[in-house]
């Protein structure tokens, strides 16, 4: 199987590219025990973020099991998450 991004665990609700994906590419994530289906809505770099599910406003982006941020706008299942619409939990008040 030929696969684009990579979830590393199993609570993750983004996946790493591990290629460049431009708007509209079927992309087959691997993920512990299985694969995820879905279309890229926009162009992701590699190594860059993707949405495995929507995500609100609000919410925790949950990246190698751990929350490494919120979501400062909605993002759509397939969208690139980034500091457009991540805010980091890095050198946030505890």
């Amino acid at each position: 199987m030929n696969w684009h991004a990579t979830r590393l665990a199993n609570d993750d609700n983004v996946a790493t590219a591990l290629q460049d994906l431009a708007a509209g590419d079927a992309i087959v994530v691997i993920t512990p025990g299985a694969s995820i289906e879905l279309v890229a809505l926009e162009p992701i770099r590699l190594c860059h973020k993707i949405a495995l599910s929507d995500i609100a406003a609000g919410d925790a982006v949950v990246k190698y099991g751990q929350c490494i941020g919120v979501a400062t706008a909605p993002i759509r299942r397939g969208a690139w998450v980034h500091v457009h619409n991540l805010r980091s939990r890095r050198a946030q008040p505890a």
